[in-house]
């Protein structure tokens, strides 16, 4: 199966007229079904469920241009280090999304836009991990030398 980009689009411009409450779904659906990931967001989730929805429509929005989706996915994968987000993660964050995307779309869900969706976030999830795994890559750690430290008194 490959990606059915107009499916996508579609689908996410159908999302974005929804707004915001379609993050508080999908936050209520994964903190409900894996409880587990919740320490690793904060109490206030207003910030993060904008930053949410906002990547979701991006990359609704920018499916069909890689130029500009695959350098956001790198950023983001980098960027969820902090967070201690771990490859194990991605696919809580997938069945969240898919439950989501499939309550707010409704009879507009078909099994062609399910599978387009799946190949979809399974790809960015790649290229996340992919990003954060080589910006953490051991091969860029450099050894801490007697050059680094202030001379004795």
């Amino acid at each position: 199966m490959s990606i059915n980009i107009q499916l996508i689009q579609s689908s996410g411009a159908a999302v974005k007229d929804l707004g915001v409450p379609v993050a508080e779904h999908f936050y209520d659906y994964m903190f409900t079904h894996f409880p587990e990931v919740r320490k690793m967001f904060p109490g206030d989730m207003t910030e993060q469920r904008i930053r949410l929805f906002n990547s979701v429509i991006l990359i609704a929005t920018t499916i069909d241009n890689l130029e500009v989706l695959v350098p956001y996915l790198k950023e983001l994968g980098i960027s969820h280090i902090k967070y201690d987000t771990r490859p194990e993660h991605y696919p809580i964050v997938g069945k969240s999304l898919l439950n989501t995307l499939k309550h707010f779309l409704g009879a507009a869900w078909t099994q062609e836009m399910a599978e387009s969706w799946i190949e979809a976030y399974n790809l960015a999830s790649t290229v996340c991990i992919e990003a954060a795994y080589e910006a953490m890559a051991p091969s860029r750690f450099v050894p801490v030398t007697i050059d680094d430290v202030p001379p004795a008194v």
